[in-house]
């Protein structure tokens, strides 16, 4: 199931490069996957064109590789880069936080708390893991977007919103659901920011994205990490070495 959603009056161009960006996000195609043009062209009912604005458009922004007289193909990257952008996207998110918290309206704080009772809602379909996963990254995105209004800051709200839509192609590439075990922790980091922001406390606000954040990127990397490397790690946590 898809999120797409184009406004009325988008252009070609515009409408095949949203559609595109939503199926990096969503995990249909990740990294290495070559993109089949003419089938995107169909599914959207264009020419090629502007499929081939879209794809040098997301090329620029980090996530299509264009192999020259070949193709284009998903672009991969390694943990080592992964875990440098998500020590940039916590500082970041860590501010958007803390100026949330300075700014927000008891309005704001009900529609965050809103959205997190519907995080706490999905506990129910731990049956429907796939399902589970795709419900919170929706409704988390929806979360952190409000978190950004709040700060009523538009030029940080479009330079973060750009690091979150990095951060959702990573998650989508991983091979198992990153937040199948992690939810209850997720949703609870949620609660403890926004006991934050409603009690006003900037630092603390703060203190709390960043540890959400790196909390993401953790879960992740337990996602992209070889069996074996993932296996050493937690018996190394589990002996404390």
């Amino acid at each position: 199931m898809t999120s797409w959603f184009v406004p009325r009056g988008t252009g070609l161009a515009e409408r095949a490069y949203l559609y595109l960006k939503t199926q990096l996000m969503e995990g249909r195609y990740v990294g290495g996957d070559w993109l089949p043009i003419e089938t995107v062209a169909s599914e959207l009912g264009m020419s090629r064109q502007p499929v081939m604005d879209a794809i040098k458009r997301l090329s620029s922004e980090g996530f299509i590789e264009i192999v020259p007289q070949v193709g284009s193909r998903v672009r991969q990257y390694d943990q080592s880069e992964i875990g440098d952008f998500y020590q940039l996207f916590a500082g970041c998110e860590g501010l958007v936080a803390e100026l949330a918290a300075s700014r927000a309206t008891p309005s704001d704080i009900t529609r965050l708390r809103l959205l997190s009772r519907q995080i706490s809602e999905l506990f129910s379909l731990a049956s429907d893991e796939e399902e589970q996963n795709r419900l919170y990254r929706v409704l988390n995105r929806q979360l952190h977007a409000e978190l950004r209004r709040i700060t009523r800051s538009p030029a940080m709200t479009e330079l973060v919103e750009m690091l979150g839509d990095r951060s959702d192609f990573y998650i989508a590439g991983a091979s198992e659901p990153v937040f199948s075990t992690g939810l209850v922790d997720a949703h609870a980091e949620h609660e403890r920011l926004i006991d934050a922001i409603a009690a006003g406390d900037e630092k603390l606000a703060r203190a709390m994205m960043e540890a959400h954040i790196r909390g993401t990127a953790r879960r992740l990397a337990q996602r992209l990490a070889p069996a074996g490397v993932q296996a050493t790690e937690e018996a190394e946590a589990d002996t404390g070495s």
